[in-house]
């Protein structure tokens, strides 16, 4: 199939300057689909509408044209181009869409339509380029509810698969899914005259807790944490959120029970009580199940509007420039 290959000129009427003989380019056809021209003046407005485009259109941001922006080649652009004159005949938009786009658009801002305009012509856009960039996305967005949505079902089986070959394991064990409620006494070396007068310290501290003494009233007492006035209690805290060191100290405790003295002179002495524990692991599971499911999804988003356009390429009349 031959491909177009002429540009469309203008014959300038014979002036002082410029004999009617003269032919200049004004533009030039880069490629049709069906009755639709693409034109290189249409290849300039994506360039400069580029970082619009990447808000507003919901198969362009994220995309490697995306990132590529005004620097993208015309090969890219052209490509894009016919890809997005596809959806658009397929799925038209009318004006009354388009409008009611934009009003969910103002009012999810609450933003004025004159103040829209304004924000649009400080970024150097006027308000008729953002209106068809809309009637893009709408059409956009219509093929994604009609046609690619119904064809994207992500199972259990299919997050599982990607779990297991990804190597992630289940995290109901992990000590970091967990939360622990905890309390703490600390004695720092830097207070006292000598290390060994911290650690006497913290050893009488220690007995006295075991003897039959409040925890709470002793770290009151003696403990030089910032949590000294609430007893040392530390609230409930996420295991990844403590030190390593504090963590796998709780971990060895029963509920109620108290460490022995922990720390070292280099930096603090310091005792825990364990109050109680929670597993985080089943948010934490639902939490990766998610983020992969949207992942899967998204990938899979992607394969079938590849493959609705690659079908309509086929029934289309489409040339490009050779």
């Amino acid at each position: 199939m031959k491909l177009f290959s002429l540009s469309l000129i203008a014959l300038l009427t014979c002036t002082s300057e410029v004999r009617a003989s003269q032919p200049v380019v004004i533009d030039r056809l880069e490629a049709s689909v069906n009755s639709s021209l693409i034109l290189k003046s249409d290849l300039a407005r994506f360039r400069k509408s580029a970082q619009l485009r990447a808000q507003l259109d919901p198969l362009f941001g994220g995309t490697p044209l995306a990132k590529k922006g005004s620097a993208a080649s015309d090969a890219d652009i052209v490509d894009f181009l016919i890809s997005e004159r596809l959806i658009t005949q397929v799925f038209p938009a009318s004006n009354a869409d388009v409008e009611q786009a934009i009003s969910s658009i103002q009012s999810a801002n609450r933003i004025s339509r004159d103040a829209l305009k304004t924000a649009l012509k400080e970024q150097g856009f006027d308000f008729d380029e953002y209106f068809e960039l809309i009637r893009t996305s709408v059409s956009k967005q219509n093929l994604i509810r009609q046609e690619i949505q119904p064809k994207v079902t992500i199972s259990d089986e299919d997050v599982r698969t990607h779990l297991d070959q990804a190597g992630v394991s289940d995290t109901a064990n992990d000590p970091a899914a967990k939360s622990f409620h905890a309390r703490i006494l600390v004695v720092s070396p830097k207070n006292f005259k000598s290390p060994s007068a911290a650690r006497q310290t913290i050893e009488r501290a220690s007995k006295e807790i075991q003897d039959g003494q409040p925890f709470e009233e002793v770290a009151k007492r003696v403990s030089d944490d910032p949590s000294a006035a609430a007893g040392g209690d530390l609230g409930v805290v996420p295991g990844d959120v403590l030190s390593k060191e504090i963590r796998d100290a709780l971990v060895k405790l029963s509920p109620n029970q108290v460490s022995g003295v922990l720390g070292g002179p280099k930096s603090r002495y310091f005792l825990l009580q364990l109050l109680g524990t929670q597993s985080l692991a089943k948010e934490r599971n639902q939490k990766v199940t998610d983020e992969v499911r949207a992942k899967l999804a998204a990938v899979e988003y992607q394969r079938q509007i590849l493959l609705w356009i690659e079908r309509q390429r086929q029934g289309a009349f489409v040339h490009r420039k050779s």
